[in-house]
Parts: C-alpha cells; sequence; structure tokens
C-alpha cells in the first residue's frame, strides 16, 4: 500500500484524495470470485436500487474484512495510519454491478476509502466537479458528508472501507 507524505497530509485535512496504484489486489474480484464469496460463506447479498431488472443494480455485501484477510489489512492499516477510533459501524462493503450503470448521488455518514477491485467505475465528486476513474489497486478518499455519485463504465466491484467517528 502506498500513500506519499502529501497524500496523508491531505486526507487528514479532509480533502478529497486520489492515489493511482495504491495496492496491489491479490486476487480478481470478478463474478466468479464474488459467486465463490457468496456461496462460501452464505452471504447476504442487498442491491440498490431496487429495480424490476436485478441485473441493473448495484449489488453489495457488507462486512468482507471479517470473512477475506485481504481487507481486514486494508482496514486496520487505514485505520491506524489515520487514527480512526473503533467504531462497531467501521468495515469494508464490496458493492459490484453485472453491467455499465450509473448510482445515485449521495452524501456518505462516514470517510469512505474507495478501491477498485475490477473493471472501471467512475467517481462524479459534486463539491470539486472532478471525475476520478478507479480500476484496480486505485484508492478514492471521500470525506464523509461530500456529494458523489458513482457510474460504472464497465461491470465492475468495488471496495467501500467506511470509518465512523
Amino acid at each position: 500500500m502506498i500513500l506519499n507524505d502529501k497524500n496523508i497530509k491531505d486526507i487528514k485535512e479532509k480533502k478529497i484524495t486520489y492515489v493511482k496504484n495504491f495496492t496491489s489486489i491479490e486476487e480478481t474480484y470478478d463474478f466468479n470470485k464474488i459467486s465463490y464469496l457468496v456461496d462460501s460463506y452464505s452471504l447476504y447479498v442487498d442491491y440498490v436500487p431496487k429495480q424490476i431488472n436485478y441485473f441493473n443494480s448495484i449489488w453489495k455485501f457488507r462486512d468482507i474484512d471479517k470473512l477475506d484477510n485481504q481487507f481486514f489489512v486494508l482496514l486496520d492499516f487505514l485505520s491506524k495510519i489515520f487514527k480512526y477510533p473503533h467504531h462497531i459501524e467501521n468495515g469494508v462493503d464490496i458493492f459490484f454491478s453485472f453491467v455499465t450503470n450509473t448510482g445515485r448521488s449521495h452524501v456518505d455518514k462516514e470517510d469512505v476509502f474507495l478501491v477498485g477491485l475490477y473493471g472501471k467505475t467512475i467517481y462524479k465528486v459534486i463539491e470539486n466537479n472532478i471525475d476520478y476513474c478507479l480500476e484496480r489497486g486505485d484508492l478514492l478518499y471521500i470525506p464523509k458528508g461530500i456529494w458523489h455519485k458513482p457510474v460504472s463504465a464497465t461491470p465492475r466491484s468495488i471496495a467501500s472501507i467506511g470509518f465512523f467517528e
């Protein structure tokens, strides 16, 4: 995991921060891997928004850090670097979609570190009117309270690491 001094300073100052090639992802989190995780651990999978054509939805499963050590390491690393206090809701969720689609504009209640796992996802950040393209291993930090919108340019999966304070 690679963060330079400027990245660390910007994140500590709650600035939107994009880091290309932040980490190497050991496994390919494509739909074969996602199917394996769901089947092996009987994961509850939710989809948003709830549409009639389910394959156009954005899907997610929560707390993958409790099952996959790679995500526990990411959560632990970021927690220690940025000194986030323990909170019961801190964790790693995976969002994925089978086809290109657009999520809703939203604001998170927690600081979010997004890590590209598979495919391409563009995050439109309304605050600074900049689009960030996340691919495998890239990181985007979005402080709580910042409006943003995900747009999947391909089928994709993203790790969302959230810290509540």
